[in-house]
This record gives C-alpha cells, structure tokens and sequence, in this order.
C-alpha cells in the first residue's frame, strides 16, 4: 500500500491541520508553570515577555531582492518590544547565502539560529549529526506549545522533519492553504498581446510566434527596441518555464520525473530534455529570451517588469510588476510539440531546508524556540504576514477577515518589495503555521486565484518531495551530483549558446554515463521507497 504522496490538491493537504488550531495557543500561553528549567533560567513560564532581562541573539538570516533591511521591519522591532529579545542579523543577498553559511560554520563563528532556508535540506542532517545544529525536540516538548499541538495532530507529519537519527534540527513553515502550493504561473502581459494582434497561444509553436511579435512591433510603445519577451527570475527558473511542454518534472527536487508506478526517473539525458534544449535555444538565439538571463538577478528582473519591458514569464504575482501589475494574467500552460501539457512548478510547503535551526553557539535555546513557536500561534502567523500590528498595515472587517491598505497592496514600488519593507515572508521559506486568514489578504485584487485555477489540472497529482536521508544516503548523493550538476549545467548553458552542438547528444549522454547518472537515478528511486510501501 502507498502512502499518501504529498499531492497538491489532496484532501489531505487542503485540510491539513486545519483542526490544530483550537488546539494550539497563541504564542506560548499554554507552557506549563510548573516547569523548572524555564523558571530556573529566567524565562517566562507563560505569556510574555519571554525573558524578564534583555538578551541578544544573532540570527542569520537571507535578504531576498523583495526585502527591507531586517533591523528596521517593524516584525522585529514589535517582537523585540513583545519578547525582549533582541536580534543582531546577518542578512546576505540569496545568491550569496551558501558561501556566507560555509564560511561561518568553518571558521566556527557560528550565529544563533538560521532562518529562511539558508540550509538546504541536504544539509540539515549533515550538520545536525556534526552537532553543529541542536536536535530540537525536546525543546519543541517544553517551550513550543503551538507547534508541539500540530505535530502531535499529525505524527505523519513530524515524521517527515525528522532525520534518519530520531532528531529534529529544523522546523517547518506549515502552509494550511492550497494555493501556495503553485510558486509561479505562467504570466502573459495581455496588453502586450492585443497591442501586436494575437490570441493568447496555446502551443510551443503559438508561444514563438508570439514572443517574435513582441520582439517585432514595440508594444509596449517605447520607440525602442527594449522588450523582452521571455525571460524569469533566473535561468534555471525560466527552463522550469518550459520544461512542461517537453514533459519534464521537478520531482524529489531534482530533474525527475516519478509515473504511476512510483518508479523515478533522471531525464537529463533523454530526447525531450535535447528537443527543449534546441527550442530554447532558438529562443535565445533569436533575442525571444532575455540576453541577461545567465547572470540575471532578482533586483533586475523586478525592474524590468516594474519597466513595462516584460512579455512574458513564470511569476507568482503581478503585484510584483508596480503599476503594470493590471497587464499581466496567468494562461493555461502551453502544450508542447509531444503533446505533453505540463506545469512544473510547484513546492512542498511545509518542508525542506531549515526554515529556523537553532546551532550549538546558542546559549539560549529555551527563549529561542519560545520566540519561534509565537510564529505556529495565530497571533503570530498574522504579525509575521500582515506586516504590522491592526491599523498598522492592514485592516480587519466585520467577519474576521483581514485587508492590507490600499496604499500597500497596490504600490507603485510593488507589493512585496513595499510588505517586504516590513516583514520577511516576501522571498519564502519563513517558519510559521499559515491558514487563509493570513494568506488570502496578499491575493485581494490579483488574478492569482484565478492564475492557480488555470494551472492546477495541468501539476502532477503524484509528487514527492525529497525526504530527509542518512548522513550516509545523503553524502552518497553529493558526491555523484558534485560532478554531474556542475557539467549539466555547463553543457546546458552551452546547448542555449550555442557553444556546443546537439549534434554531439551521444557524447553529453555517455559523459553522463560515465559520472555515475543511473547511480544516482538509483538513489532517488531508494529514496522514493522509503515513502512507498510496497
């Protein structure tokens, strides 16, 4: 028998914890008085502030293009004010972040906590079993009621934020709504699209014709030939924008494909992968993709849409295109010349990587994981969404329901970047538990309920995300994706550029070969076993 897969629209996943939270507190108001540690140590037995004397935390922490400077969010300083706990961050850009978190943990001049999925989950186990991060259960026993509630609802769900050891190192953002399930849809500029004549295509084929219209007739009425008609946050974000045409999935968090039957499948060597390789670079080579798209940064990529310089591309939001958010509206993905008709992205919500990990430099790991278990109580959740305190940012109607103001959900700067300001959700991967209430106000007045309806049929129902490995399993996957990404990505690039010829596929395949690919095809499917029963 199988278990459930982690499948986007399952009942299980739409009501997933939904019951938790009358059993969960705010904040940490159920601790039991009774605890001797925590009165020992002199934190808070219950309610707030978590310490009766200020102490100082270092946290380390990645600033996504979207935020603010952390010192100034009115989240910290409303916690600080709150718990009395002070937070000196470390806040490198994300493309920075794994050199920096390298750097701190050989040196030994470790912070107190990560946060933000600045540990990839390939690391978590590693590091906890260096002892590097602090198993954390017994903690989440004592010091964080709301989080403890949920787990103990779901053990299937503490099972999979557990490692192989028996210890938790990292906790989870916990997504109790379906629609954060999809992380980009594909964005078309349907201004664009009625100023050069055209319906909105619906095939690989249509896509081209239209990208070389936009590429052709100015239509965003610059005089200049300054449009960009396809690009994305990043190249390996703008494949994913096509890969489901050729039938490519992102399963087990790599280039796989799982089918019925469980069984999984590297496909970077087979024909599809080379027939979307020749489609893109086609794209590139006749200046449909962006030009920039191998060096592409976030802060670029904002401005250009905020530029009115965008046809079209994988977006979460259109919010994040400032005063030309009203041209842009999801589109049915695009069939591809096989027929296949795929939609790629989507995320395991509630885990992967260290949404918060507290390390062993902490020496106050008590008042730590009572400050992150505030987030798995409502009245968190809504402080580290909403940005601000009722009247802050947002207000709250007669039924309940909460409403950014006007003046930040429709930003000329752009929504995220003008909430990113404020708090740290802007980016993803923050730790917290998450419902409607605090999720449906960013959606109000965007198209992005009705983006998700377009693609939702189209993202494969059996998806699995990559569980947590042994030490062992794990470092026997590095070591053979150590040499064999290195060269997918360079030989990718080069296909795009046209440095290197499809005429020599045979040659690509065998080096793939010869670096171990179906060893590690091997390895994915064991790791798929362990969340299938035979």
């Amino acid at each position: 028998m199988k278990v459930m897969p982690k499948q986007l629209y399952s009942v299980c996943a739409v009501v997933l914890l939904t019951a938790v939270l009358a059993g969960c507190s705010d904040s940490s108001s159920t601790q039991s008085s009774a605890n001797p540690t925590a009165a020992s140590s002199g934190i808070s037995a219950t309610g707030f502030p978590i310490v009766k004397d200020k102490i100082t935390l270092k946290g380390f922490s990645r600033k996504d293009a979207q935020l603010g400077d952390y010192a100034q969010m009115a989240l910290w300083k409303q916690v600080e004010e709150k718990t009395n706990i002070h937070i000196d961050w470390i806040t490198p850009a994300p493309q920075d972040a794994t050199e920096k978190v390298n750097l701190s943990i050989a040196s030994g001049d470790l912070p107190d906590f990560f946060l933000k999925g600045v540990l990839p989950q390939a690391d978590v186990t590693k590091y906890g079993s260096q002892g590097i991060l602090i198993p954390l259960e017994k903690l989440i026993d004592s010091y964080a009621p709301n989080l403890k509630a949920i787990l103990d609802k779901k053990p299937e769900f503490k099972a999979s934020i557990t490692s192989p050891d028996g210890h938790i190192y990292a906790l989870p953002r916990i997504i109790d709504y379906t629609l954060l399930g999809v992380p980009r849809f594909p964005m078309l500029n349907m201004t664009w699209l009625s100023k050069v004549g055209m319906k909105t295509p619906t095939t690989s084929d249509e896509l081209y014709t239209m990208l070389k219209a936009f590429k052709d007739k100015d239509p965003n009425g610059s005089g200049t030939a300054d449009e960009i008609p396809y690009t994305a946050h990043n190249l390996d974000w703008a494949m994913r924008g096509l890969e489901g045409m050729f039938g490519l999935d992102r399963n087990l968090d790599y280039y796989v494909n799982v089918d019925a039957s469980n069984k999984a499948h590297i496909w970077v060597t087979d024909d599809k992968y080379k027939q979307l390789l020749d489609y893109t670079h086609k794209l590139y080579a006749e200046g449909l993709m962006d030009k920039e798209i191998f060096t592409q940064t976030e802060q670029l990529y904002f401005g250009k849409l905020a530029a009115n310089r965008v046809g079209f591309t994988p977006l979460l939001t259109a919010q994040n295109a400032g005063k030309f958010a009203k041209d842009y509206k999801g589109i049915t993905p695009l069939k591809g010349p096989n027929g296949d008709q795929l939609w790629n992205m989507r995320q395991d919500t509630n885990t992967g990587g260290a949404k918060a990990a507290i390390t062993k430099a902490n020496k106050n790991p008590e008042a730590t994981m009572r400050l992150f278990d505030y987030f798995y109580g409502d009245e968190g959740a809504t402080l580290l969404y909403m940005g601000g305190q009722e009247g802050d940012t947002y207000t709250k109607a007669a039924d309940g329901s909460l409403h950014y103001k006007p003046e930040i959900l429709n930003s000329t700067k752009g929504f995220a970047v003008d909430i990113g300001a404020r708090t740290i959700w802007p980016g993803g991967m923050e730790l917290g538990y998450f419902t409607e209430k605090q999720l449906a106000p960013m959606m109000e007045g965007t198209t992005r309920p009705a983006d998700f309806a377009t693609v939702k049929d189209y993202v494969s129902k059996n998806y699995y995300a990559l569980p947590l490995l042994s030490k062992e399993k794990q470092d026997q996957i590095t070591a053979l994706r150590t040499d064999i990404d290195t060269y997918i990505k360079e030989m990718q690039a080069k296909f795009i550029l046209g440095d290197a010829s499809l005429n020599d596929w045979g040659k690509y395949v065998d080096t793939l070969k010869k670096m171990g690919i179906d060893k590690l095809e091997t390895q994915y499917q064991d790791a798929l076993n362990t969340m299938v029963k035979k």
